[in-house]
C-alpha cells in the first residue's frame, strides 16, 4: 500500500466527510439525491457501465443533471479501484477550486463542473452534458485533450485513466473530461508522474495511447495506413504540447532530471516523424507497450472485457511474428524483459485464461 492509499484508507475510516460545491445549488436535498433509484420519476435513464459508480440522468424542474452514485461494492478489485470514488471527490474539490479562479478557469473549460459532491452520501452532481464517446478522432479533439491535461499537470494533477468511457464529445464537438477516479496529485517540477521518478514509462501522452488510442484502433478495425496517419497526427500534437511543457518546466526551474526526460521523449517522437520507417517501428513498439499495460491493468483489477481478450490476441500474434524486433528495440519491459519468446507466449496464454475468468458481467 503506497502513501496515497494509506492516507485515503485513513480518511475513509476516520468518518470525516468531504463536500464539494454548495448544497444550495442542488435541485433537491442531497439526502434525497442519495436515495434516488431507477424507479424515481426524476430519472430519465440509468447508465450502469461504470465500475465504481452508477450514473443517473435526472430531469428536475426542466433542468438536466448527471448524478453519480457510488456502488456499494466496486467492480474493480484492487485498492485504487476501492478508493476511486473518494479519489474522485478529492480531485473534484481540487479542480472546482481551480475552475473558480479567473486565471485558470479558461484552461480547464473542458473539465466538467461539479455542482455538489458529498463523499459520505456517495453522490456527485454535475450538469448533464448531451454527447457521445469519441467516434472520429480529429486533431482538434486531440489538441483539446492535451492542452487540458497539460493545464491539470501544471497544477499537480495527473490523469491516468483516459479511456473511451471517460471522454465525451458534445454537439459542438467540444471534448469533456468527467471522471477523475484515477487522477492523482504529484509534483510536476520534480516527478515524471504520480509515481515520482520510479516509472518514467508513464506520462500524459502514453496514458492516452494506452487507455484509449490503441484500443480504439483495435475496435474500429482501421487499415494500417489509416492507423499510421492518425498516429502521425497524434505525435505531431504530442510534440507541440510537450515543447510547451518543457518551456513551462524551465520557467518554473524544474529539476533537470524531469526536463531531460521529456526532452528525450520529444526527440524520439521527432525522429519517428522524420522517417516513415521509424514511425512504423515506434508505432509497433508503442502499440505493443500499450496493450501489455492495459492487459495488466484489467487483470489486476479483475475487470476484463472483450477488448482485453482482443488485446491479448494481438500481443500473442506480435510475440509469434515480431519477437526479435521487440527484443532488439526495447519493446520488452518490466516483467517481460529478458524472457524467451516461448515463455512470453505461454505467459499470455495464461493471462487469456485469467481475462476470461475476470470478464465483467
Amino acid at each position: 500500500m503506497n502513501l496515497r492509499q494509506q492516507l485515503q484508507k485513513a480518511f475513509d475510516e476516520s468518518g470525516e466527510n468531504l463536500v464539494v460545491g454548495s448544497e444550495q445549488l442542488c435541485p433537491i436535498e442531497p439526502s434525497a439525491l442519495a436515495e434516488i433509484t431507477e424507479d424515481s420519476p426524476l430519472v430519465v435513464r440509468v447508465i450502469r457501465s461504470g465500475l465504481t459508480a452508477e450514473v443517473f440522468h435526472l430531469r428536475i424542474d426542466g433542468k438536466e443533471y448527471n448524478l453519480k452514485k457510488r456502488r456499494q461494492v466496486a467492480k474493480v478489485a484492487n485498492l485504487d479501484g476501492q478508493y476511486s470514488f473518494l479519489n474522485e471527490v478529492q480531485r473534484r474539490n481540487d479542480l472546482q477550486k481551480l475552475k473558480q479562479q479567473s486565471d485558470t478557469a479558461q484552461r480547464l473549460s473542458h473539465i466538467v463542473p461539479t455542482i455538489y459532491a458529498n463523499y459520505r452520501l456517495g453522490i456527485i452532481l454535475s450538469p448533464w452534458i448531451e454527447g457521445h464517446h469519441i467516434q472520429q478522432l480529429t486533431p482538434e479533439l486531440i489538441q483539446q485533450l492535451f492542452t487540458t491535461l497539460q493545464a491539470c499537470e501544471e497544477h499537480g494533477l495527473m490523469e491516468w485513466d483516459l479511456c473511451s468511457g471517460n471522454l465525451l464529445v458534445d454537439q459542438h464537438q467540444q471534448l469533456w473530461l468527467f471522471d477523475f477516479g484515477y487522477m492523482y496529485s504529484f509534483d510536476p517540477k520534480a516527478d515524471f508522474n504520480s509515481n515520482g521518478t520510479a516509472d518514467p514509462l508513464f506520462h500524459m501522452v502514453e496514458r492516452f495511447e494506452t487507455r484509449f488510442f490503441f484500443g480504439w484502433l483495435l475496435k474500429n478495425a482501421c487499415s494500417l495506413a489509416e492507423q499510421l496517419e492518425l498516429y502521425r497526427t497524434l505525435k505531431q500534437n504530442a510534440v507541440e504540447i510537450y515543447q510547451q511543457k518543457i518551456e513551462w518546466l524551465k520557467a518554473q526551474h524544474a529539476e533537470a532530471i524531469v526536463i531531460n526526460h521529456f526532452e528525450s521523449v520529444i526527440e524520439s517522437w521527432q525522429r519517428a516523424l522524420a522517417s516513415d520507417d521509424e514511425l512504423l517501428l515506434l508505432f509497433q513498439l508503442e502499440s505493443f507497450r500499450s496493450h501489455v499495460l492495459d492487459i495488466d491493468d484489467d487483470i489486476d483489477g479483475q475487470s476484463c472485457t472483450e477488448l482485453t481478450l482482443k488485446r491479448i490476441s494481438l500481443v500473442l500474434d506480435v510475440l509469434a511474428s515480431d519477437f526479435d524486433c521487440l527484443n532488439n528495440n526495447g519493446g520488452l519491459f518490466y516483467g517481460n524483459k529478458g524472457k524467451s519468446q516461448q515463455a512470453l507466449i505461454e505467459q499470455y496464454e495464461q493471462k487469456r485464461v485469467l481475462a476470461e475468468k475476470y470478464q465483467l458481467r
